[in-house]
């Protein structure tokens, strides 16, 4: 499949490309236009244009345009999952539950607040606040679930008034596709939206920096988060933009009780699904110790009887790691592992020599050093830790020692979990599901959220909020 950018409305064709690969393969899957310099210029001149005749746009024109666009997504939500499953190397099923249909809510659900917020602020009380929409926005999405995570940004982006340059990751390419025909069949205002995809560093760096930009909302690992914040240092102190930045996790899973056959499968595919890489996974379990060995038992058991997948039909959560670094750093956590006096509990499937370039092999480690760094990091490969507790309260002691707070999982009686909950310093706790199931985004604490982590159309990230005073 052939991919390239989409700019002012038009498939761009630049220069220079890259081959994507199959994940599974490792087999070339896609040849991309990789976007240039002049095709970011292009990108930020059209969304430009395009704002100065958008932003006056009327509420029910943009509501308009918003369907349309669920409209398209809706009608093509088989082959999309498809096409991005095949691209990030996620379960089909995975990705049609989590990735599509929870883009559909949550455009419905981004709707129907906007139209309920619309109709009080249209009522003219002149007390409340007005909002003004911000000019162009730049998004960058990460590879996993990349179109969920777009559109949770974008919608917004547009019922507040906005233009937007979209920078897709080049793990996975396939969104930029997606993107593209998604407003085409929409009908989007020309210049509108801007979806680039691109090898190029430099590109995304004059993303970031160029005046033309009014606000960057990022999403990503630390390591983005970090490049983004390195470089504001010197684009921020020429023009103040507003900044948003979701990233990374650590999350604990929380069990209470013993393993149920549902309990237990719910908790593993919170922390399968993915193998770890993804901002909703599961790093850690905490489990009371009195059910110690027969969560052992069950571990022991589910990782000797896990084999790879096969492709994105395939229904094991055993799936390809796309970032290379992370098997570069996995032998290195496992003798970190050794050197924190852990007990690893491995998988018994051999894998070939092949499978050694797709796959990596699970690992759930047992009493684990309360002070190694494993219990603090995010590690972005399918290495978890199995934590004994012996009362409630010391879950939120030892979860809360990581850099990351975007969500906790726990499963159990509700009001047995209150005072946990209550104590855990995340952004979002989930009861008897995984954060996976959660409509719209997630504003998370401390190294998961950075700057403004108002989703909202009438916030004040994806709106300048002018306060009136008589």
């Amino acid at each position: 499949m052939q991919i390239a950018s989409f700019i002012d409305n038009e498939i761009y064709q630049s220069s220079e490309s890259f081959t994507a690969l199959n994940p599974y393969t490792l087999e070339p899957q896609h040849e991309v236009k990789s976007c240039d310099l002049m095709g970011l210029v292009m990108a930020i001149q059209a969304a430009n244009r395009a704002f100065a005749q958008w932003r006056t746009s009327s509420y029910d024109e943009r509501i308009q345009v918003v369907e349309k666009i669920y409209e398209s997504l809706k009608q093509n939500a088989d082959r999309y999952a498809l096409l991005e499953a095949q691209d990030q190397g996620l379960p089909l099923h995975f990705v049609q539950k989590y990735g599509i249909q929870k883009s559909l809510q949550t455009i419905e659900s981004t709707l129907n607040i906007f139209k309920s917020s619309a109709a009080s602020i249209t009522d003219a009380n002149t007390e409340l606040p007005q909002y003004a929409p911000v000019g162009v926005i730049a998004i960058v999405a990460p590879w996993n679930l990349s179109l969920r995570v777009t559109l949770d940004r974008l919608i917004p982006a547009l019922l507040a008034g906005n233009a937007v340059v979209v920078k897709v990751s080049s793990h996975s390419v396939v969104t930029a596709a997606i993107l593209g025909e998604i407003l085409q069949n929409a009908g989007i205002v020309k210049g509108l939206v801007n979806v680039l995809v691109s090898q190029d560093k430099e590109v995304k760096k004059a993303l970031l920096a160029h005046p033309g930009v009014r606000a960057i909302s990022v999403a990503g690992n630390i390591q983005t988060a970090q490049s983004v914040l390195a470089s504001s240092a010197t684009f921020l102190s020429q023009q103040f933009k507003k900044v948003q930045i979701s990233s990374g996790s650590k999350n604990s899973a929380v069990v209470l009780a013993e393993p149920t056959d549902q309990i237990f499968t719910e908790v593993m595919e919170s922390f399968m699904l993915g193998q770890g890489q993804l901002v909703w996974n599961s790093s850690r379990l905490f489990i009371l110790e009195k059910f110690e060995s027969d969560w052992e038992e069950r571990i022991r058991n589910y990782l000797a009887a896990l084999r790879p997948s096969e492709s994105v039909e395939d229904t094991s959560v055993w799936t390809p790691c796309l970032k290379r670094d992370s098997f570069e750093k996995f032998d290195e956590i496992k003798q970190q592992a050794h050197v924190d006096k852990a007990k690893l509990l491995l998988t018994e499937f051999m894998l070939s020599e092949q499978q050694k370039k797709v796959f990596l092999p699970p690992v759930f480690t047992k009493d684990m050093s309360r002070c190694s760094t494993l219990q603090q990091d995010q590690i972005h490969s399918p290495f978890y830790i199995l934590s004994a507790v012996k009362y409630p309260f010391d879950v939120a002691k030892y979860s809360n020692v990581s850099y990351f707070g975007f969500a906790a999982h726990l499963w159990g009686e509700p009001e047995k979990l209150k005072k946990v909950a209550e104590a855990l310093d995340v952004g979002l706790v989930t009861y008897n599901r995984s954060s996976f199931d959660v409509v719209g985004p997630v504003a998370g604490v401390k190294q998961s959220g950075f700057g403004q982590q108002d989703f909202q159309s009438f916030g004040d990230f994806f709106s300048n909020v002018k306060k009136l005073s008589f």
